[in-house]
């Protein structure tokens, strides 16, 4: 058990739910950190710098790099639809496999 492991452990023994509450929030971060990494993947096997996506999506280069390297970016709907659209992607919504349901679930 990792030094981390044990400090929220014993934070979860003196407050019930923070060792849930950190779990959701890393899931959430592993998430994000996952659809940032295929636009960084598709950028570069388009080619592709950042000012350019940020421009084919037309989008404010800087709010595109903030976006892409923020812990606390909140992207609307509409921006990561221009992102995916210049990039020849799309977004869309699937059901959780059973793996992912359990994963969620502890």
């Amino acid at each position: 058990m990792s030094a981390i492991d044990r400090i929220i452990e014993e934070r979860d023994r003196r407050d019930p739910g923070f060792a849930a509450a950190v779990e959701a929030e890393l899931a959430e971060i592993r998430a994000f950190d996952d659809v940032v990494n295929v636009i960084l993947d598709r950028l570069c096997e388009l080619g592709w710098t950042r000012e350019e996506l940020a421009a084919r999506a037309d989008l404010n280069a800087a709010s595109l790099r903030r976006l892409l390297t923020s812990s606390a970016a909140n992207p609307t709907f509409a921006t990561m639809m221009s992102i995916a659209e210049a990039l020849g992607l799309r977004i869309e919504l699937r059901e959780q496999t059973s793996v992912e349901k359990m994963l969620a679930a502890s």
